[in-house]
């Protein structure tokens, strides 16, 4: 049966052992059909080591020089409309590693959701991490993806990779909320209904796909044992936004437009998503009950917090009691600059407190030691940062830190507004933090 591989490559050494790899460790390699989106720099020197493939007759190149590439997302779409009708697709990175007969065990593992109902199933992770200069192949936990956080535009939630429980003793895939672009395999009709959104660029396009493959009919699951590895660090690598410089107007666009997506959990307005838009079996909110997340409001359910497989409980009695049991989740930094408070007059203070506030209201408070405020120097010494981890009812757009004077002088107090709410996409501007 055939594979219609799709790999977007971006500058990358390893494409070309990647590709060996892949073909070396298939069981049958003359089904695979590989399509590139090779986004090149002519001075790499990797490019003669690439030539050999470049007349391989399972392996079809789209050529772009690097300059004229326009992100991850557009470059997964070219690859996708290159798809001939093979019975099977898998997406993955340039940069992996396999295990022996992946191909026959993808299509076995596969094949044996659908023989019990699940008509449409996905298998996808964050593979495990390896090195390429020593990498060996040992048995490895699989990993399944967890919630993290919200980004920090608050705008959609980030996976991560976890062990999947003991998975020694798992016999099949485990049902999952996430979906990863460098490890995904499932029905090659994947290709026409789910194609990429161009209009992205890098961050978000996970869910995006999680989402709209949910609402078409798919269902996603984790591999019970691993498949392969990914290298994850690249340090030596250029990345694409190493090369272009207007990747943050890309990335805002890119935002405001997977809010409107999530937007039509709630509102019905019209919006023309041509190719790109949420599917018909299911909707929206089906996926948010499905994986405890409210998209639209940046909430979530303990029981995801929890790491428990979904589908989330569904045992409330209408749909305000359903709401009731999500809660913001934050999970990042508020930065404080020296031009607010001097480190030399932190003596004064016995102790801190910082709240955090919902339209004036507070959501949340925690006491701080005085020494941690400053622990966490920044690399240019110009301001400190403070790790927030904490849910509560709503998402806090602003916070103010209290330091009590300890000889009952005048108290101290900054405020400052929440770091997702810095990038203008939630109708704020950038601001610093202030002396009140």
């Amino acid at each position: 049966m055939s594979i219609f591989v799709q790999i977007a490559a971006y500058r990358d050494p390893l494409l070309v052992s990647t590709l060996k790899d892949m073909l070396e460790k298939a069981t049958n390699p003359e089904n695979l059909n590989i399509t590139i989106c090779h986004q090149y720099n002519p001075e790499d020197n990797y490019n003669l080591e690439f030539k050999e493939f470049k007349t391989h007759p399972q392996i079809n190149i789209i050529e772009i020089p690097y300059k004229e590439s326009k992100g991850l997302c557009w470059a997964r779409n070219l690859i996708q409309r290159e798809y001939k009708d093979e019975a099977y697709t898998l997406q993955i990175d340039s940069h992996m590693r396999f295990i022996w007969e992946w191909d026959r065990i993808l299509i076995e593992m596969l094949e044996s959701l659908r023989l019990k109902g699940i008509k449409k199933p996905i298998l996808t992770t964050y593979p495990p991490h390896f090195e390429p200069f020593n990498f060996k192949h040992e048995e490895t936990a699989p990993n399944q993806i967890i919630f993290r956080e919200f980004d920090k535009h608050g705008i959609y939630p980030i996976g991560w990779p976890s062990e999947i429980p003991n998975w020694k003793v798992l016999t099949e895939p485990i049902p999952a909320r996430f979906l990863a672009g460098g490890f995904c395999f499932s029905i090659g009709a994947f290709c026409k209904e789910i194609l990429d959104d161009p209009h992205l660029y890098f961050s978000g396009e996970e869910i995006n796909l999680a989402v709209r493959a949910y609402t078409h009919g798919y269902d996603l699951y984790h591999p019970h044992i691993n498949i392969t590895w990914h290298y994850y660090t690249r340090k030596e690598t250029p990345k694409h936004w190493d090369d272009h410089f207007d990747t943050g107007i890309l990335e805002n666009q890119a935002m405001r437009r997977l809010k409107r997506l999530f937007e039509q959990s709630e509102k019905r307005t019209y919006y023309n998503w041509g190719d790109y838009g949420l599917g018909k079996v299911r909707h929206l909110k089906d996926y948010e009950r499905y994986s405890g997340i409210l998209l639209n409001e940046n909430k979530i359910q303990d029981y995801t917090l929890m790491n428990l497989p979904p589908i989330n409980p569904t045992i409330y009695n209408n749909e305000e009691e359903w709401k009731n049991s999500f809660y913001s989740y934050v999970n990042n930094y508020i930065h404080i600059p020296n031009s607010v408070i001097d480190e030399n007059e932190l003596y004064l203070y016995e102790f801190a407190h910082l709240r955090f506030m919902s339209n004036n209201d507070e959501v949340h408070q925690q006491a701080l030691n005085i020494d941690e405020i400053w622990k966490n120097k920044s690399s240019d010494e110009k301001h400190c940062r403070i790790e927030i981890n904490f849910k509560c009812k709503d998402l806090p757009d602003s916070w103010i830190l209290e330091l009590h004077n300890k000889h009952g002088g005048n108290n101290k107090r900054i405020k400052g507004r929440m770091p997702y709410f810095q990038a203008g996409l939630n109708g704020f501007a950038i601001k610093n933090c202030i002396n009140l």
